[in-house]
């Protein structure tokens, strides 16, 4: 095991530390912190990471997944497991210098146990859940009390900055060398990346899955999850539903593809960037203005069947672009960066107490 050496001459080390080992003098100088909630994997990328450096980083998943709390019984289900998370969460938050909470919308809930806090603002909870009458002041109160506040996508900036403007960007964290290599199936497959629902674009997303089906028949396996509200209108536009597993084999998937069709929001999100970090072609149905020239095909709605059959005829010759997509995604939203801008913002905060 690597150690630390002795330095020559003066150390403000105190001398029984001297010679202990990197990941334990990794661990005592640099603050715990304890991750509450996950959002698209990024918390479990970044804590992994960070434990692999030595970092006492932690994370407590939410109450329950997300569920109905139905009737009488329901309700009071939902109140016995919020209670008894909110305890766990209080007794974590006082053996962590930090705590770090997904989704501004947890807020609610999390502030009960850890009053003091930095936020992960990851999409839905200020895209769209602070718009809602009934959240919005909650949201919004959390922003502003927050010690520190991250968000992960560009588009997320004009919600996040009006009332944070020292908000920081923290582009969506991918493990590349975790993401199997691009080797498409023998027949040629596009795999829908994202899930059958209004946020990721579905109407356009259903589109092309139609005019695809239209033009190949069945001499192009057309693969989507089943996963979200209109995941029975993409069955009946042709694509044939997986069912949602292991995030391995989602990642199996993705680079077993031909080709991947991403959502038309106008963002890179963790399914696109993961079929990226494979080397996967990626076409997205929509213009990317808020990226600096990202490896992807971005074209408008109404040719994006035509770009995905002019990949799926070239992506057989275009394995030298596989190496090129995969760097991107290390260089631009590799998790290593992610985890030093994160462990300095943490110092940050713990500085700014006093």
């Amino acid at each position: 095991m690597q150690r630390i050496r002795r330095r020559r001459g003066p150390s403000t080390m105190a001398p029984e530390s001297r010679d202990l080992p990197v990941s334990t003098i990794a661990r005592m100088s640099s603050p715990s912190v304890l991750h509450v909630n996950d959002a698209a994997f990024t918390a479990e990328r970044m804590i992994s990471e960070a434990n692999s450096r030595g970092l006492d980083w932690t994370l407590l998943p939410k109450a329950a997944p997300a569920q109905e709390w139905r009737g009488i019984t329901g309700r009071a289900r939902r109140v016995a497991i919020g209670g008894a998370w909110v305890a766990r969460l209080a007794v974590a938050a006082r053996r962590h210098d930090i705590v770090h909470v997904h989704s501004a919308s947890t807020l609610a809930h999390s502030r009960l146990g850890a009053p003091r806090y930095v936020v992960h603002c990851h999409g839905t909870d200020v895209r769209t859940a602070q718009y809602d009458s009934t959240r919005r002041a909650s949201i919004v109160d959390g922003l502003l009390r927050a010690e520190a506040v991250l968000y992960s996508t560009p588009d997320l900036a004009e919600h996040v900055l009006v009332h944070r403007p020292d908000a920081v960007y923290l582009p969506v964290p991918i493990d590349v060398d975790a993401v199997p290599e691009w080797a498409p199936a023998d027949t040629p497959r596009v795999v829908f990346a994202s899930r059958w629902s209004p946020d990721k674009g579905v109407e356009t997303q259903l589109a092309v899955a139609r005019d695809l089906a239209a033009r190949f028949g069945d001499l192009v396996d057309v693969v989507g999850l089943d996963w979200g509200p209109c995941a029975h209108e993409a069955v009946a536009a042709g694509v044939r539903l997986v069912p949602r597993s292991g995030h391995s084999d989602y990642l199996a998937l993705l680079a077993g593809a031909s080709v991947v069709v991403g959502q038309s929001a106008g963002i890179l999100a963790a399914s696109e960037l993961e079929a990226l970090a494979a080397g996967a072609p990626v076409v997205v149905p929509t213009q990317l203005p808020l990226y600096d020239d990202p490896p992807v095909t971005a074209v408008d709605p109404s040719d994006a069947a035509d770009a995905v059959d002019a990949v799926l005829r070239g992506a057989r010759a275009g394995w030298h672009d596989a190496a090129e997509r995969r760097e991107w995604t290390r260089k631009f939203h590799g998790v290593v960066s992610a985890v030093d801008t994160v462990t300095k913002l943490h110092d940050s905060v713990l500085s700014a107490r006093g």
